[in-house]
């Protein structure tokens, strides 16, 4: 029988060795377990989100150092004994449930809430190793809120919970075991492990390859790399911070190269994998857990998320486009845009298991069932070709990399559920909902304004899918009471939750951009502000503008779409040269002002002031850029992309 030390080499396994081993043991079977039960059935709601539970937290504590970390013995120790207590509180609770249920909600017995105790200790222990002591801080705080609400003046106040109640309610399926778990065990895992596929086989390369190749022979050839290929990638892997660390190393010294800044180029990197959050057509898997919402078709969703995701990757690429110009960068070399083989083979695996993705979810199949599908495509063509053919060791690394990438999420919802829950059986959210439907009532901006601060706050430092749960049950029902369309209510609140990953003081795409560009929180987040700044307009121009969500296609409809989307464009452009002040050379303030002067008018809801502000500031830009080509008529001036 191989022993341990033979099996290592000759090196005696060390404790760091066996955590990891053991972690990557429990993530491939958090993978197969999930990819299994999709394909074969699911288990019982509470015992499937209880095994998926009990493997991601094991996983979490072998493979994220703790408070002990100094002394490797005593953390792996202290790993151990979480481990076992969530698996024992989870066990007795897969046992029990059907008896608590009929028998004993609302009245547990001492076995009860010792599983409630320790199950709830081990998972906000999991929730700050997942995501920092910011996630706990706000979990804690609704905690203290059920226990001591009571003690809160006036409308926030309500009658207190006792230390049983708060215990019982968060380890529940109205708190842990709730919808923000079971939007990751049912939809976000199957597309973590998709993206996990698309990247290891190889295929995924494809979005670096057309990213450069679409920049080539540009001014700001590689922030629009950046631009397109981590708006490609975040679009499916459901994290600003996770498509941030992805692509980042590469992307952010390649713009730092070519001219740009460390701070500036981080910057454009957290802003664009922002983008991917909201672009079509998986949307950070936001798009699904919608969809399963709402009940607004996957289709409709889609098609809402098309022109904010296209002005929004537009205003970046114009923004860096007259930066580069301001800095006088020359276009970058190295940048490959020939076909070859290997790139014709990437494209087509790619395409084809979107094709498939996209054929079974308007066919009416369920959404983890079609991230299936998609995987089991791309999975079946890779292995045709010898270019995108994967090894066995790297379809085991597929299973391991499935189950760790979605480790954060899946404990975090976890802990979120807690939230969801405090603000639900307190009465929090109603009171809320009626705060921002009395402010709309004398006022709808005002309401929308407090909406969006209410999702920028909430959300900050949560990966995609749990801010936009947490916050669609918060401020969501206000901006439905104000008569607004589900669909618009839902759009308005995911892209605010989805903002708030480069919004200080909690930034974590910008946090993972100031790790890997060495430059200050604060420079980066306030470039990337700058950058988006067009970006937190766009919701407030569903409400107002209904026809840019596209949700009424007909040709009486088509001549003012066409119109509210080309005099969008032109001021996109024009804010984009107010920010950097240049457009064919240095733009005077007296000339920015006039232009941001105009765009306003563009954003202003109404006919005249819209045809206003097209007529002045496209008559300023067109000045400009027919005087520099006057002036430059051999040279090429990248005064927009």
């Amino acid at each position: 029988m191989t022993s341990l030390t033979e099996a290592a080499g000759g090196a005696a396994p060390t404790i760091e060795s066996v955590r990891r081993g053991v972690g990557a043991t429990l993530c491939a079977a958090l993978a197969a377990f999930i990819i299994g039960s999709t394909l074969y059935g699911r288990l019982t709601v509470w015992v499937q989100y209880e095994v998926v539970l009990m493997l991601a937290l094991g996983a979490l504590f072998a493979l994220r150092p703790g408070p002990l970390a100094a002394r490797p013995a005593l953390d792996a120790l202290l790993a151990l004994a979480l481990t076992t207590a969530g698996a024992l509180a989870g066990v007795y609770m897969i046992l029990n449930y059907q008896d608590i249920a009929a028998y004993r909600e609302g009245l547990p017995n001492g076995w009860d809430l010792t599983a409630y105790v320790i199950g709830t200790l081990v998972v906000l222990e999991g929730a700050r190793r997942a995501e920092g002591w910011m996630l706990l801080g706000v979990v804690l705080a609704g905690i203290a809120y059920l226990a001591f609400g009571n003690l809160l003046p006036g409308w926030a106040g309500h009658r207190g919970m006792g230390a049983a109640e708060v215990f019982e309610l968060a380890y529940s399926s109205n708190g842990i075991f709730g919808v923000a778990l079971g939007s990751v065990v049912e939809i976000v895992y199957v597309f973590v492990i998709f993206g996990v596929v698309l990247r290891l086989s190889g295929v995924g390369d494809f979005f670096d390859w057309i990213a450069g190749a679409l920049s080539m022979g540009r001014r700001s050839g590689s922030a629009q790399c950046a631009i397109i290929a981590s708006a490609l990638f975040g679009s499916i892997n459901g994290s600003a911070p996770a498509n941030v660390v992805a692509n980042g190393a590469i992307t952010i010294s390649m713009m730092h190269r070519a001219g740009f800044t460390k701070a500036y180029a981080g910057a454009v990197e957290a802003s664009s994998s922002v983008v991917g959050q909201i672009m079509p057509p998986v949307m950070g898997v936001g798009a699904f857990i919608m969809a399963e919402i709402t009940g607004v078709p996957y289709a409709n969703i889609m098609v809402a998320a098309l022109v904010p995701s296209f002005l929004f990757i537009f205003s970046l690429s114009c923004v860096t486009a007259l930066e580069a110009g301001r800095l006088g960068i020359k276009p970058p070399e190295g940048l490959d845009g020939t076909w070859t083989r290997l790139r014709v083979t990437q494209m087509a695996v790619m395409v084809a298991s979107f094709a498939v993705l996209l054929v079974m979810l308007f066919a009416g199949y369920s959404v983890d069932l079609c991230g299936l599908g998609a995987i089991a495509a791309l999975l079946g063509l890779a292995v045709l070709f010898p270019e995108t053919r994967p090894s066995w060791s790297t379809v085991g690394r597929m299973l391991v990399d499935g189950g760790k990438e979605g480790l954060s999420v899946a404990v975090a919802c976890a802990a979120i559920g807690i939230i969801i829950g405090a603000v639900s059986s307190t009465g929090l959210g109603i009171k809320i909902s009626q705060a921002i439907v009395a402010l709309g009532q004398a006022d709808l901006f005002l309401a929308l304004v407090a909406a969006a601060a209410c999702a920028l706050l909430l959300g900050m430092g949560l990966p995609t899918a749990a801010s936009y749960l947490l916050v669609v049950f918060t401020a969501g029902p206000a901006l439905s009471q104000l008569g607004l369309p589900v669909l618009t209510t839902h759009m308005f609140v995911f892209y605010f939750a989805v903002m708030s990953a480069i919004t200080p003081p909690v930034a974590l795409a910008v946090f993972a951009a100031a790790a890997i560009a060495q430059e200050p929180v604060i420079k980066i987040a306030m470039h990337s502000l700058r950058l988006c700044t067009v970006a937190f307009l766009f919701p407030f121009l569903w409400v107002y503008q209904p026809e840019l969500m596209l949700q009424d296609p007909t040709l009486a409809t088509l001549p003012a779409t066409i119109g509210a989307l080309a005099a969008l464009t032109l001021a996109v452009v024009m804010l984009a040269a107010v920010q950097v002040g240049h457009f064919g050379g240095r733009l005077p303030w007296a000339e920015r002002l006039v232009l941001a002067v105009c765009a306003a008018l563009i954003y202003v809801p109404g006919a005249l002031s819209t045809g206003i502000g097209f007529t002045v500031g496209g008559a300023i830009l067109a000045r400009r850029l027919l005087a520099y080509r006057r002036q430059h008529p051999d040279h090429e001036q990248e005064v927009a992309p």
